[in-house]
């Protein structure tokens, strides 16, 4: 906690913070943000906007609080989120070719993948929807946690997580996606320099690596320091991290809107190369901070931070570095929270109006009518999610267990839909509800939570094999499909408009 002063320093900074990117969110959009644009930012982004939108998404909450925190209690493990996401985002390369399609969804993209069936799409489109729900909460969740610090309020407390609500969504309500990717882009180069300085810094602050592997071994952890902290994280729980964050970012659709909105094929794929490389160059960047603070706070005795990992970030930055250096680089840690929840905000409102709203109603959204009714559907949206922040707690296993459940299914439809042509709706449907089945048990019942984290760590590989395999066994025992490329397009396209006329027939 900081004192009064310095609370009130920081609370002017945020505020300012926040003008600021308002201010570029509604020069950048003006004009440029009418009917459906508001949501697809034309569909004309440069490199540069794509590759920072990535990076910045993905270099915060999960990176900024959670693996910070794996990395003051497991040590070298803080990298293990990085892997995960990183190869998470280079396998994206694999569907970078649907952007000639023109879709806007990931759930027309299923569509496309399963024979242009309406299910998929309808079923796809409700759970993207619930999906982003679920990465709003977290991003709500691990926002919320960076003003507790500074405020000494409770980590769970409802008004700092309703400062950060109102905080991303100002600007996502006024400029629509350019607004996103725009605000991304400069919240991604504050990110950067502020974690780099951080770094640079938190050895030394610490009294190095001497010091840092002395402190962990009088903790009577000293497997921390070990090759990727195995030792003290273990194999199998190491593994499972990183196959809940690699399926968490197949089966989340804020990635596919990168792929749909960049200028052209061969600029979605540059940006998801440099992105994925850069991903993993930086993930060692949280287990130094987090080993930094961990010996820093045991040094000083500090324990409220050792009791709450999540918090390793912002004692590092307020703590180490000073209140006035640290204020500014907390703005860049609750930036990176920021960054990731306007992305998934602004997605979910996406499917929510071009794929929910149809399937409940029956009716599209003319085109006159998307700015307002796309503010509409904000608001509902973070609503929703700020429920969601309700149950959120710590941010790594938020993502372990919650995201680890319930995304693998929709993973492996996707990459089933992608790879093998004879899958079909029936095995796509088979994998979405026989992985969202298991996930719902793993979350409502505790004995078979508990037997599945002694057997696998957590749910995220038992969820994906489950999954495959239905999935393989209904796409067999179901007719292939017989519709054309082109044909599957066209139902997409069409039934954006609500009319999928004649090839539905041959589509069922």
């Amino acid at each position: 906690m900081l004192n009064t002063g310095h609370q009130t320093m920081f609370l002017i900074g945020f505020l300012c913070y926040i003008v600021l990117m308002i201010i570029v969110g509604y020069v950048t959009s003006r004009g440029k943000s009418d009917g459906e644009n508001f949501l697809t930012g034309g569909k004309n982004l440069s490199f540069f906007l794509v590759f920072a939108t990535i990076g910045a998404t993905m270099i915060g909450t999960g990176s900024s609080m959670g693996a910070t925190a794996n990395g003051f209690r497991f040590g070298w493990d803080g990298s293990i989120y990085g892997i995960g996401a990183a190869f998470g985002i280079l396998s994206m390369l694999l569907f970078v070719p649907i952007r000639k399609k023109e879709f806007i969804t990931m759930s027309e993209e299923a569509q496309f993948y399963y024979g242009g069936n309406k299910m998929i799409r309808s079923v796809m489109g409700i759970m993207m929807f619930v999906v982003e729900i679920i990465w709003l909460g977290n991003h709500m969740n691990g926002g919320a946690k960076y003003l507790a610090y500074v405020l000494g309020r409770d980590p769970g407390d409802v008004m700092c997580k309703l400062i950060t609500v109102i905080a991303f969504a100002v600007y996502v309500f006024i400029g629509g996606y350019l607004a996103v990717v725009w605000t991304d882009a400069i919240q991604f180069c504050i990110i950067v320099v502020g974690f780099v300085f951080i770094t640079f810094k938190a050895i030394p602050l610490a009294g190095g690596f001497e010091t840092i592997q002395a402190a962990y071994e009088a903790a009577g952890n000293g497997g921390a320091m070990g090759f990727y902290g195995l030792e003290s994280y273990g194999v199998l729980a190491a593994i499972t991290l990183i196959f809940s964050t690699y399926m968490g970012v197949i089966g989340t659709p804020t990635h596919r809107t990168r792929i749909y909105t960049s200028a052209t094929e061969e600029t979605a794929k540059k940006a998801f190369l440099s992105s994925g490389i850069t991903i993993l160059a930086f993930s060692v960047v949280p287990s130094i901070i987090g080993m930094s603070a961990f010996t820093i706070a045991s040094n000083n005795h500090a324990t409220e931070i050792l009791k709450n990992a999540d918090y390793a970030f912002t004692y590092m930055v307020t703590t180490a570095l000073g209140p006035v250096l640290g204020l500014f680089f907390l703005i860049a840690g609750l930036s990176a929270t920021m960054s990731s929840g306007d992305s998934d905000a602004i997605s979910g409102v996406t499917i929510l109006l071009t794929d929910v709203y149809p399937t409940l109603t029956g009716k599209t959204i003319a085109e006159k009518d998307y700015k307002k009714y796309s503010r509409i559907a904000l608001v509902v949206t973070l609503v929703l999610a700020f429920m969601a922040t309700l149950y959120a707690k710590d941010v790594i296993g938020y993502i372990n267990n919650v995201v680890g459940s319930l995304l693998p299914g929709i993973a492996v439809c996707m990459f089933m839909g992608r790879l093998w042509k004879r899958a079909t709706w029936q095995g796509g449907l088979g994998c979405i509800f026989s992985g969202v089945l298991f996930g719902v048990l793993y979350l409502g019942i505790a004995p078979f939570q508990a037997a599945v984290k002694a057997a696998f760590a957590g749910p995220a590989i038992p969820a994906t094999l489950l999954a495959l395999i239905v999935g393989i066994i209904l796409s067999l025992c179901t007719p292939a499909n017989t519709l054309s490329e082109d044909e599957r397009t066209t139902m997409v396209l069409e039934g954006r408009k609500g009319r999928y006329g004649k090839l539905a027939k041959n589509a069922k």
